[in-house]
Order: structure tokens, then C-alpha cells, then sequence
């Protein structure tokens, strides 16, 4: 059985215009090699409107974060489009991140070309040490079976 992850809030979920920026919550990656962030936006109201902006900072403290090589739409990669044909599908976006090689702190930002509900969480895996509680697991709940 795999440890349970830290989960944290990657972006409080709020509503934004177009060219807002959703900017996110701080991740603390200390003591941990790893972590899945997801993105995901409400449905749009056009089956071609996504993120105008998609990207990851990193910082050695919360004040002062820049952008890494790999983690910024329009020049590292494209942001993908929902390609089906109606407005109901997800728009989820997914980033696998190796802490090891980044600074401590990480984060998120999303601006919609639309206005779209965007929020984002990370899981943090492979810590120090495994979270024995809710709390430490940063859940309300956590199970372990």
C-alpha cells in the first residue's frame, strides 16, 4: 500500500472573467519529492474558449516566486482545448512536478479567456514521513485501509 498523500489547496475555487487571473495558495513542498497539481475550470460557455494562461512559479520564500522552464503555456507547451463538441465536458489539467528538483515553495496561476469557476489542488507524495492523521494528511477524512 502506497502512504496516503498531503493534500493542499492549489487554487480556491472563484469566479473569473476574461484575462483575470486566478493566482493560487502557496504549496509548501518541504520534505516531500513529488506532486500532482490539477487545475479545473467550469465548463465555458464556447467549446473553444480554455485558459489563456496556465503556469507554475517556484520561489525560496512566499514573497518571491518566477516562473521554471517546462511550466508556462504559450512557451513551454499548449494548453490543451476540450476538443468534444458540446460545453458540458471537464477541464481538468494535470502537472507532475519532481520537488527534488525545484525551489521549496510552488505556484499556480490560470487566467480563463472566459468567464469560467477555476480551482486548483495538489497532492504531495513520497514525504519524509507518512502522514498518520487527518490533519497531518491535510484532509478532513483520511482512511487508511
Amino acid at each position: 500500500m502506497l502512504p496516503q498523500p498531503k493534500n493542499v489547496i492549489a487554487i480556491i475555487p472563484i469566479s473569473k472573467t476574461n484575462g483575470a487571473t486566478a493566482t493560487g495558495e502557496m504549496i509548501d513542498t518541504k520534505g516531500f519529492d513529488f506532486v500532482n497539481i490539477s487545475i479545473i475550470a467550469s465548463t465555458a460557455d464556447v467549446v473553444s474558449n480554455t485558459l489563456s494562461v496556465l503556469k507554475i512559479e517556484e520561489g525560496d520564500t512566499t514573497s518571491s516566486v518566477a516562473t521554471f522552464t517546462g511550466a508556462v503555456s504559450g512557451t513551454d507547451y499548449t494548453i490543451a482545448t476540450n476538443a468534444f463538441t458540446t460545453t458540458t465536458n471537464q477541464n481538468v489539467w494535470s502537472f507532475n512536478v519532481d520537488c527534488r528538483a525545484r525551489k521549496r515553495y510552488l505556484r499556480v496561476s490560470a487566467s480563463p479567456q472566459t468567464t469560467m469557476v477555476i480551482a486548483g489542488s495538489a497532492a504531495l507524495h513520497r514525504g519524509e514521513q507518512a502522514p498518520t492523521s487527518s490533519a497531518l494528511a491535510g484532509a478532513l477524512n483520511a482512511i487508511y485501509v
